[in-house]
C-alpha cells in the first residue's frame, strides 16, 4: 500500500475511533425516542441502554484524554538564548518545519519534538523541542544541527502522512502510559492498528530526516554525527555513573557540562567510546520495523549524493549558550544536581569522594573482623596476622554476597580481601597526609605518594592476600611507605537498602501486597487499593495520577521508614537459602525457601507462609514465600534484574520474566 494511502486509512481509522461511539450513541436515543412512542416500557430500557453507553464512552475518553505529557527540563526563551533560539529556527527553515512554540533543556542525551496534541493527534498544539544538555558539551554547532534537523523534519508539513504520524506518535504514548484496565485493553486494538498501518511512512520519515540533514551539513559530517551520537550516549553512562556519583556520596556540586567536555576529551576515553560506538552500531538488531537501525541509516547516506556545504562551524555547542559561565551553573543547578551542597572543582570533588569511599571500604574491612568472630584487632596488624594465620576465609566471609554460588567463593575471598585490605592501607596513607587523589579522567582516581610516585594498593596487597607466605614481607613494605599499622576505623553500621524496583500490587497468600526490591532484601507492604479501583485507574486519569504518585511516594521513601509501616513484611537476603522462578507466557511466581529459626533477621509474618517440603539431606526446616505476578501490575524501576542481583547463585529461573537493558 502507498504512503498516501497509508496515511488516510490511518486518519480514517482514527476519527472512526471517536464516531463510531458518537453514532451508536445516537442510535440508541433515536431507538428510544422512536421506541417511546409505542411501548413507554421498552422506550425508558433503550434510553437507559444509551446513558449507560454513554457513560462508558466518557469515562473512557477521559480516561485517554487526561494522560498527561508534562513538559520536562529547563524552559529557555528567545531573550535569553538567542543564538540557541537562531540556530534552532535556522534547522527549522531547512527542514521545512514548523518552528517550536517552547525550547527546554533536559539532561538526556537526545532530542525530541514534543506536541501537545488534542483528540490523540487529530489536531495540533503547542510543540516543545527538547534538547539534550550533554549535546551541547559532546557536538559541535553543526553537529547538533544536524541532530535537530533530524527530530524536527519528523513533525515537518501538514501533508495526510504528516498527520499519520502525528496521530501514531500520540496514540503509541497514549497506550504506554495508561495503566492495565479496561480503558487500556480497549485502546491496544486501536493502538496496534495505527502502528501497523504507519510502520513504513515513520521509517520514510526517519529516513527523509537523514537527506535534509545532508542538504545542511553535507554527507560526511552527518554520518559522522548518527555515530558520534552513539558513542555520546555510551559517554553519557558512563559519565554519571563513575563521575557524577561522587558528588551524590560527598554531597558537593560539579561542574557537570565541563566535567563532561574534559571526559570526552581525554585521549583514552575518546579511543575507547569511539571502538563501543563502533560494535554498538553494528550489533543493534531492528526490533522495530518503523525505526531504522543506525547502521541501515548510514547505508542509506551512503546512497545519498555527496554534496558539501559551503561552511560548517566547529566550535563548540556550548558556544550558542549566551554567557555560559553564568547561564550553565544556573541550569545545572536547576536540572541536575539540585539539593547539593557548595560548587567545587572537580579534582577537589574527586579526592573528597575517593577518600570518601576508602575510609567506607576501611569501616566495613572493621565490621567483618568484628562479626567473624576471628580472634584479631580489627586494625591492618590484626587483620595480617590472622591471613598469615590462614584465617582470612573465615574474617572476610561476612562481607561476603550470600548468594554467591560455592564454586565462586574462593574467587570472590581473595577479591573482597585484596579491596578491603587495600583500601584500609590507602586510607591510613591519607589519613598521615603521606598520599592523596588525583582527579583521572580516564579511570578512577589514582593514588600518589608525598614523593609523586603512584601506588596501586591492588599490586601492593593481592600477592600476599593470594599467597599468606609472603604477609611478612607485605608488613615490612607497609612500614616502608609510613603506614600506621595500628589504623583502624569504625566498625561500618550495616548499609541502609538501596532500592532496586518495585511491583504493584503482586499476590501473597491470596492478599495484594507491593514488592520493594532493594540490594539487601525484598520488602512487601499491603496494598490496600482495591481490585475496583484498580480497573478505574485505568479508565480515570485522576485515579491513575493517584495510584503513580502513591507509588511514587513509596519509593522514594527511605527502606528503613518503610520498614515501620503496619504491616509491613522484611525478607533479608541472608535468611534465603534456595529461590525459583517460573514463568509462562502471561504471568510469573517466584518461590523462595527461607531460614526463620532463631537465628533469621527477616520479619516475616507466618500467615504468609508454608512449610517447604522436607528435605533428607538437611535438617534445618524451611520456610516457604510464594510471590505471584497480578494482571495489572505496575513496575518502576529494575525490580527483576534486582531480584537476580540480590539472590545471585541461589536463583534457578526457568525464563527471565522481564529483560531490563
Amino acid at each position: 500500500m502507498r504512503g498516501p494511502w497509508r496515511a488516510a486509512l490511518t486518519s480514517a481509522l482514527h476519527i472512526g475511533f471517536f464516531a463510531v461511539p458518537a453514532v451508536l450513541v445516537l442510535g440508541l436515543f433515536g431507538i428510544a425516542a422512536y421506541a417511546v412512542r409505542y411501548d413507554f416500557g421498552n422506550g425508558a430500557r433503550a434510553a437507559l441502554a444509551g446513558l449507560v453507553v454513554v457513560a462508558s464512552i466518557v469515562v473512557m475518553l477521559r480516561g485517554l484524554l487526561g494522560v498527561d505529557d508534562r513538559p520536562r527540563g529547563i524552559s529557555v526563551n528567545g531573550d535569553a538564548q538567542p543564538q540557541l533560539w537562531r540556530a534552532v529556527r535556522k534547522v527549522a527553515k531547512t527542514a521545512e518545519a514548523p518552528e517550536p512554540d517552547e525550547l527546554r533543556i533536559t539532561c538526556d542525551t537526545g532530542v525530541r519534538l514534543r506536541e501537545r496534541t488534542r483528540l490523540l493527534g487529530l489536531l495540533r498544539g503547542p510543540r516543545c523541542l527538547e534538547v539534550g544538555l550533554p549535546l551541547l558539551a559532546g557536538l559541535t554547532v553543526t553537529e547538533l544541527s544536524v541532530v535537530l534537523t533530524q527530530e524536527l523534519s519528523k513533525g515537518g508539513g501538514s501533508t495526510p502522512e504528516a498527520l499519520a504520524c502525528r496521530i501514531r506518535d500520540t496514540v503509541l504514548d497514549t497506550e504506554r502510559k495508561l495503566t492495565a484496565g479496561p480503558t487500556k485493553w480497549l485502546f491496544s486494538g486501536h493502538s496496534r492498528l495505527c502502528a501497523a498501518l504507519t510502520t513504513p511512512l515513520v521509517r520514510t520519515r526517519t529516513l527523509r530526516g537523514d537527506a535534509i540533514a545532508v542538504r545542511l551539513a553535507g554527507k560526511r559530517t552527518t554520518m559522522a554525527t548518527l555515530r558520534k551520537h552513539v558513542g555520546l550516549q555510551l559517554g553519557w553512562r558512563d559519565y554519571a555513573k563513575e563521575y557524577l556519583s561522587m558528588a551524590t556520596r560527598v554531597e558537593h556540586t560539579p561542574d557537570v557540562l565541563l566535567g563532561f567536555r574534559s571526559f570526552l576529551e581525554n585521549q583514552h576515553r575518546k579511543k575507547d567510546l569511539a571502538e563501543r560506538a563502533k560494535e554498538t552500531v553494528a550489533a543493534e538488531r531492528a526490533d522495530d520495523p518503523a525505526s531504522p537501525t543506525v547502521s541501515q541509516r548510514l547505508e542509506a547516506l551512503k546512497r545519498a549524493s555527496s554534496g558539501e556545504p559551503d561552511e560548517t562551524d566547529d566550535r563548540p555547542a556550548v558556544a550558542l549558550i549566551r554567557n555560559p559561565r553564568r547561564s550553565i551553573p544556573s541550569i545545572e543547578d536547576r536540572l541536575l544536581v539540585e539539593g547539593l551542597g557548595t560548587r567545587v572543582p572537580w579534582p577537589e570533588l574527586a579526592r573528597l569522594a575517593a577518600d570518601h569511599d576508602v575510609a567506607v571500604q576501611a569501616g566495613r574491612l572493621s565490621s567483618a573482623v568484628v562479626q567473624s568472630g576471628v580472634e584479631a584487632e580489627p586494625n591492618l596488624a590484626g587483620v595480617l596476622a590472622a591471613v598469615h594465620r590462614g584465617e582470612m576465609n573465615e574474617l572476610i566471609n561476612p562481607a561476603l554476597n550470600p548468594g554467591l554460588s560455592p564454586e565462586l567463593v574462593d574467587e570472590a575471598v581473595v577479591d573482597t580481601m585484596t579491596e578491603l585490605l587495600g583500601a584500609a592501607v590507602v586510607d591510613a596513607l591519607v589519613q598521615a597526609g603521606h598520599a592523596q587523589h588525583e582527579l583521572d579522567w580516564s579511570g578512577p582516581p589514582k593514588l600518589q605518594l608525598a614523593d609523586g610516585r603512584a601506588l596501586d594498593p591492588d599490586r601492593l596487597v593481592r600477592p600476599a592476600v593470594a599467597d599468606p607466605r609472603l604477609v611478612p614481607g607485605l608488613h615490612r613494605h607497609l612500614l616502608h611507605l609510613g603506614v600506621a599499622l595500628d589504623h583502624e576505623r569504625p566498625p561500618r553500621e550495616e548499609p541502609e537498602p538501596k532500592l532496586s524496583g518495585v511491583v504493584s500490587p503482586v499476590r501473597i497468600a491470596k492478599k495484594p501486597h507491593d514488592l520493594f526490591v532493594t540490594d539487601r532484601g525484598v520488602l512487601l507492604l499491603p496494598n490496600r487499593t482495591g481490585t475496583f479501583r484498580r480497573l478505574l485507574a485505568g479508565a480515570l486519569a485522576r485515579l491513575r495520577r493517584t495510584e503513580h504518585e502513591r507509588l511514587e511516594r513509596l519509593a522514594e521513601t527511605p527502606v528503613v521508614e518503610l520498614r515501620e509501616l503496619d504491616g509491613s513484611q522484611w525478607v533479608d537476603s541472608r535468611d534465603v537459602a534456595t529461590a525459583e522462578l517460573h514463568r509462562d507466557v502471561k504471568s510469573w511466581e517466584l518461590t523462595m525457601e527461607l531460614y526463620l529459626d532463631d537465628y533469621a533477621v527477616s520479619e516475616l509474618s507466618e500467615s504468609l507462609t508454608e512449610p517447604a517440603a522436607a528435605d533428607s539431606t538437611s535438617e534445618e526446616e524451611l520456610a516457604k514465600l510464594r510471590i505471584s505476578s497480578v494482571t495489572d501490575s505496575f513496575e518502576r524501576g529494575t525490580p527483576y534484574s534486582g531480584l537476580g542481583d540480590l539472590l545471585g547463585g541461589r536463583l534457578s529461573a526457568d525464563k527471565d520474566p522481564h529483560s531490563e537493558e
